[in-house]
């Protein structure tokens, strides 16, 4: 009995170390930030997360490519989620891991919408892809409380910098495929919920 109680609890000591191991040293910690409840003027927010753990040593960077431009948004590690706040109007999202993969959005203005990065097998190491969520989602708010907020820092954005190249060679490679897939995922004006006032 002892020994079973000793088992569990080094069990989850291991398990905290391994969470705890796999989130991104780039990014901090922060409380919920005023984004993701209002947007500014004329903007929407997306609320990004990653409630699996699956893939939990691969961190997953996320990059709004609207202009063509990999534009840094952030990385998102297991168990964390990030707020990124936009201009109104049709973006293109890009999720990259051991490939690229995408998403395309059309926001309204003073709206808050959500997707999961969703980690996939890859060859090497974790592929994801990005998953609308509905505001109306059963699983939403569950999905919600099992990740806590991030932002990022200078180290994030000096890893974003440093590795841009990798980024924009996978957007290459994969972009052109996905544009012909009909599958493609999508989040509509609808989709989101009003933002707090």
């Amino acid at each position: 009995m002892i020994a079973g109680k000793i088992r569990a609890a080094l069990l989850a000591m291991g398990t905290l170390l391994l969470l705890n191991a796999c989130a991104s040293t780039h990014m901090r910690d922060v409380p919920e930030p005023i984004a993701a409840t209002k947007p500014a003027e004329n903007s929407a927010t997306l609320v990004l997360m990653r409630p699996s753990f699956f893939g939990g040593a691969i961190q997953s960077s996320v990059y709004d490519i609207t202009t063509g431009n990999s534009e840094f948004i952030g990385i998102v590690s297991a168990g964390k989620k990030i707020a990124y706040e936009a201009p109104a109007g049709k973006r293109r999202l890009m999720v990259v891991g051991e490939s690229a993969d995408f998403m395309d959005a059309d926001f309204a203005a003073d709206q808050i919408y959500y997707a999961r990065v969703v980690p996939r097998l890859g060859v090497w190491k974790a592929r994801f892809s990005l998953e609308p969520i509905p505001a109306s989602s059963s699983e939403l708010e569950s999905d919600l409380k099992s990740c806590t907020w991030v932002d990022n820092t200078p180290a994030s954005h000096d890893w974003a910098r440093a590795n841009i190249q990798s980024v924009d060679a996978k957007k290459a490679e994969y972009l052109e495929d996905w544009e012909k897939g009909s599958d493609k995922p999508f989040i509509a004006r609808d989709a989101g919920q009003k933002a707090r006032p």
